[in-house]
């Protein structure tokens, strides 16, 4: 699958994130170190998403019109083994609480 990484650079390195990979970040001292460091983080992302049984986000970011200069935007690709259809959701947290709390009548 391939992904939008935006990489930002700063006073003293570079950062990326992948914005249809939320909280899937990593930083480096090179562009080039962050490219392989993101790469590696979005694999390992997707790889818990899919032992925690939960729906991979299909890539559906588009490259920006525009950027800053110190800003820089690309496809990255991520090699996904054996994707497994996502379990059933459970209940949300709440209302598994409340469950509770009626069985225990509280």
């Amino acid at each position: 699958m391939r992904y939008l990484v935006i990489f930002e650079q700063g006073d003293t390195n570079y950062s990326a994130y992948v914005p249809d990979l939320p909280v899937c970040v990593a930083v480096g001292d090179t562009l080039e170190e962050t490219r392989k460091e993101i790469a590696e983080a979005m694999k390992f992302h997707i790889e818990c998403l899919q032992e925690d049984g939960e729906i991979i986000p299909k890539p559906t970011s588009k490259l920006p019109d525009q950027t800053s200069s110190d800003i820089t935007a690309e496809f990255v690709e991520v090699e996904i083994d054996n994707i497994t259809p996502a379990k059933q959701s459970n209940l949300p947290f709440f209302t598994n609480i409340m469950s509770r709390f009626k069985r225990k009548r509280v």
